[in-house]
This record gives structure tokens, sequence and C-alpha cells, in this order.
């Protein structure tokens, strides 16, 4: 599933048309991508200008109006793309926002996306602070680990309600980097070090996923077929795909199992 770099840089494919009047919306009315909206609704964009969007975590918002907002997940399989103003619908394009300059396409063939509509000034007021954010404070992890003291750590790293964005390949290399193993109960932390290894992997991988990439692969985010640009090879994210990998420090070969309900991987050697 995307994690937050890669979300950052597919709000990017889009964010190139701020400022464009929409004319045409194209949508798949039996598509489960609209599970939280009908598909019919999204008509309202027609006329509006795409003024700004942001990223949060693992979802994008793209702002038409003080009030008006189209939020977007890209699930599993989810892409968002740009084409010419003549673009045709293709196989998995669920939904097509069209400008005079270009096609903005939301495509999904597993459908496990979905997007809504919010008609609200700020519809992500009560979202928890991103690793990235100032709010993402010492204080604010030191609150996350009293109140799950048991909780596995690579679990907490999971939880979007605690770190909004982190996702697999990113809590493993946060484990990595402490030299902890995944499945140890959050207590026994320092909040310190947690936090510094949290941000280190959270502005590394927006920096080597999202600006160093002008888009994704032709298939998404898939780990066969990523991204031209990746970490570098210091980091456990080119080693942890597939059996067989070797630590970046050590090279020992990694362990593997399932830890909080996702294939995970670490070092038996330097992590414990």
């Amino acid at each position: 599933m995307p994690e937050l770099a890669e979300v950052e840089l597919a709000r990017r494919q889009w964010a190139a048309c701020h400022g464009d009047t929409i004319i045409d919306v194209n949508v798949h009315n039996k598509a489960r991508i609209y599970r939280d909206c009908p598909s019919a609704a999204l008509g309202i964009l027609k006329g509006k200008i795409l003024r700004s969007s942001h990223a949060h975590g693992k979802r994008m918002l793209f702002t038409f109006a003080p009030e008006l907002h189209l939020e977007v997940h890209l699930g599993m399989s989810g892409k968002l793309s740009t084409a010419p103003p003549n673009y045709s619908e293709q196989k998995h394009d669920h939904l097509i926002v069209y400008t005079a300059k270009a096609a903005l396409i939301f495509n999904d063939y597993r459908m496990f996306g979905r997007v809504m509509l919010h008609d609200c000034a700020n519809p992500w007021a009560d979202l928890p602070p991103q690793p990235q954010d100032s709010k993402f404070s010492l204080i604010h992890v030191r609150k996350l680990i009293k109140r799950h003291p048991k909780k596995p750590l690579k679990a907490l790293l999971l939880d979007q309600n605690a770190c909004p964005g982190i996702g697999n390949w990113m809590a493993d290399e946060i484990c990595w980097r402490l030299g902890i193993h995944p499945g140890i109960a959050t207590g026994t932390l320092e909040a310190k070090k947690l936090r510094k290894e949290i941000r280190f992997v959270t502005f590394g991988s927006l920096k080597h996923v999202a600006d160093k990439n002008s888009k994704a692969s032709s298939d998404g985010f898939a780990p066969g077929s990523y991204v031209a640009n990746v970490p570098p090879k210091n980091w456990l994210f080119q080693h942890r795909w597939k059996k067989g990998g070797i630590c970046p420090k050590c090279k020992t070969t990694l362990a593997r199992d399932t830890i909080a309900s996702r294939t995970t991987a670490w070092c038996p050697n330097c992590q414990f």
C-alpha cells in the first residue's frame, strides 16, 4: 500500500493543474471507489477551479472552493496521473477530471481506493499530527508510548492514529535503525530515540521518493514496479522485499515473519 512519501508523489501529479478550471468529470457509476460518495455528486466539480491540494498520511485533499474538497485514498493499487486533454478512458480508470490543459486520472484495478467530497472549511481538523509536523513532538511521542505500553513497536508505527502515513516498509526501516526487534513492547522504548528515527525515515522517504521522482511507474507503487529513484543501499528498503535479503550493516541474512499482521523483515544480529 502506498505510504507517506508515495502519497505525496501521487498528490504532486494532480497538483501540476492547480489554477485550472474543471470542464468535465467522467466517473464509473458502479466502481467501489464511490462507496463513501455517490459518483454523480462529483459533477459539482465541473466549472470549479482546482485551487490547492495537500496530503496527510495516506490521504490527499484537493480543494476547489473554501468549502468544497475532494478527498482521495489510493488503497492498495490506486494511482493518480495526468495525460493530455484528449485522453480517452482506459481500463480501470474510475475517475477522470478534465481541464483545458490535461486529464487528471484516478486508476485503481483492485478498487480498494476511495474518493469522497467534503462541504466544510476544514475536513481534516481532527486528524493527528504527521511525523514530519512540528506537533509530532517529544511530548506527543511520550504520550503515545504511555497510551500503548504493551503494543508491539511495529503495531504502533502502523497505527494511523499514532503515526499517519507510516506503512510496512517505513515501519521496518525505523525498527532496523533503532536496532530493536519489531515485536518489542512499546513501553520499553525511549521516546527521544523513537521520535528521532521516525522523523529521519519520514523526511528521508520524502526526499528519496517524492522529491527525486516525477511520477510512479505504470503499475503504481507495487514492490516489483516502484519508482525510478529509491532510498539508497544503506537503507533496509532495498534489501527487505524478498527472502534472502541481507542486512546493510552486518550482512546477516534478514529474518522474516508476520508481526502486527504484516510481513516483517529484520536483522536477527542487529535487532533484539
